[in-house]
């Protein structure tokens, strides 16, 4: 109506060419209005869009770079003030870091960068172990012994890792060292006290032999003045008892490992010597062993080794009268459940038909059965075409 009013005052005829070339231009107007009016709008409420999303980054990349900063400021302590010397190096082995513990442990200063590794005379066969990183590509543990500079000894263990790109390509060496002086000067202190441990437990296993070697020679004197022949092999026996316990601490004393003993040499010598004992007999008795490799300690080896000296005198003494010639056999094996099979056994007369172990006043079956009881073991005994025992016990105990 503004309109229409404006043109009567100005006179312009509604129906004349001029009034629609007006109304065109004005429609035309308007139109640009309205579509800058929406294109800004829409301009607007995508610039809103685009800086919210732009401040949304904006804050997750300031918590990121807040989170990162932390982390390298934690690193950068840790590199920094820790007691341990942190080096990085390039890929040739020029320093291009060193922390203060490096300084502290070392004594060199910051001057040290641009230098090479081999410069510092720290590392021992440093290049070895770095060749032998490059073709392994992982990180290598060593230790350095290096004199200081006023001549005392000090031990430094390393850790080298390598750093790789994206390609696999050597970019850095990191060292990190620790200064292990002490605890390697303690572990020395305790190898030096274990061997003179050692050497004390050798002396007393060496004097205790020697007592009883005393006390074999002094029953052989003994047996000298004894007339009664009964008498005189029960001093025999005795005598065989002794040795077969002196021979465990000769055999403790020539160990190198003072744990165990190697109880198939041992077997075989006291054997030997108890052929030698009953020699008067002069009976061709061959005795055997057949045992794997194995090694008692000392709560096992001395109960054992009565047990073959009980058996095999009996087998020497009884089995085969008559100068009859034999065998005696001794097997040692391994069987499951960590158990040790012991058996002695002999192709002489054998064992009477009511004979009863348990029941028998024999001095050496009550030891039998006293000394495999002490072993937390079994016996299995039989007469038939000869005699043999089997004695099953565990071993370590646990």
């Amino acid at each position: 109506m503004l309109l229409i009013r404006l043109l009567t005052i100005l006179e312009v005829n509604l129906n004349s060419p001029i009034f629609r070339d007006i109304m065109l231009l004005l429609v035309s107007f308007l139109m640009v209005l309205g579509t800058l009016y929406v294109y800004f709008r829409l301009r607007t409420s995508t610039f809103r869009r685009v800086r919210h999303l732009l401040e949304e980054r904006v804050e997750v990349k300031t918590k990121q770079l807040s989170q990162k900063n932390l982390e390298l400021e934690k690193l950068s302590l840790v590199a920094s003030k820790t007691d341990n010397s942190v080096i990085i190096a390039d890929e040739s082995g020029k320093i291009e870091w060193v922390n203060d513990g490096f300084m502290r442990m070392t004594g060199l200063s910051q001057s040290i960068i641009g230098k090479g590794i081999n410069d510092l005379h720290v590392y021992e066969n440093i290049n070895n172990i770095i060749s032998e990183m490059r073709t392994e590509k992982h990180s290598r543990i060593f230790e350095s012994h290096v004199k200081s500079e006023d001549g005392t000894d000090r031990w430094i263990s390393s850790t080298l890792t390598p750093i790789f790109d994206d390609d696999q390509r050597l970019r850095k060496l990191l060292f990190v060292d620790t200064d292990i002086t002490e605890s390697k000067k303690m572990a020395n202190q305790i190898v030096a006290s274990l061997k003179e441990k050692d050497l004390l437990l050798k002396e007393i296993h060496h004097r205790v032999k020697n007592n009883l070697q005393i006390i074999i020679s002094l029953l052989n004197l003994q047996s000298g003045y004894i007339k009664d022949e009964e008498t005189l092999k029960a001093v025999r026996e005795g005598q065989n008892r002794v040795r077969s316990m002196a021979l465990v601490h000769e055999k403790f004393y020539q160990s190198d490992e003072l744990g165990e003993i190697d109880f198939k040499e041992y077997t075989v010598k006291l054997c030997h010597f108890l052929k030698q004992s009953y020699a008067e007999q002069d009976a061709p008795i061959n005795i055997t062993v057949n045992a794997e490799d194995i090694g008692f300690d000392m709560d096992t080896a001395m109960p054992c080794g009565l047990l073959i000296t009980e058996i095999v005198s009996n087998s020497l003494k009884y089995g085969f009268p008559g100068k009859r010639e034999g065998d005696i056999q001794i097997d040692f094996k391994k069987i499951p459940e960590k158990k040790v099979m012991m058996t002695i056994s002999d192709n002489g007369i054998g064992l009477p038909d009511d004979f009863e172990i348990e029941k028998s006043e024999s001095l050496g079956m009550q030891l039998i059965i006293a000394l495999t009881s002490q072993l937390d073991g079994e016996v299995i005994y039989s007469g038939e075409n000869g005699t043999k025992f089997t004695v099953t016990f565990t071993y370590p105990k646990t």
